[in-house]
């Protein structure tokens, strides 16, 4: 193999990446959920884009739980616009800490579409370290 041929697989990688459409990335957003543990309201921005991946960020929310009158206040960093080829969905993963009574980091991803302009749906899962596991379906707005 001449040395020509060798950066070719790479450059085809790297081209093939390019023309993949990155999903809309948002600068701020919020949102509202409604989760097996309760109600939810959360706030993010971005801090910086991440190549062919998505969008790095800071969100902020508080939930109140169905049940108790205690409101949980989370803050997390989080990966957004990781676009799902031939979709208009895209993904996000979120690491972060959730504060009550007690300090708990939770792990937490899903899926968001679009529903009418900045407005869309949101999915997701979220894994605390105690064991707890909780879903939700909310809606978010992206500016």
């Amino acid at each position: 193999m001449t040395s020509f041929a060798r950066p070719v697989p790479a450059l085809i990688a790297v081209l093939t990446l390019a023309a993949v459409p990155q999903a809309h990335a948002a600068a701020l957003w919020f949102g509202v959920d409604a989760r097996s543990s309760g109600l939810g309201a959360r706030v993010g921005a971005a801090l910086l884009p991440v190549p062919f991946l998505g969008t790095l960020g800071l969100e902020a929310g508080a939930e109140r739980g169905w049940n108790r009158g205690s409101t949980v206040f989370s803050t997390a960093v989080t990966l957004r616009d990781l676009n799902l080829p031939v979709t208009a969905v895209d993904a996000f993963a979120s690491l972060g800490a959730e504060f009550s009574d007690a300090a708990r980091l939770y792990a937490e991803g899903g899926l968001r579409g679009p529903l009418l302009g900045p407005a869309g749906w949101r999915a997701s899962a979220r894994a605390r370290q105690d064991g707890h596991f909780s879903a939700g379906l909310g809606l978010e707005v992206r500016f």
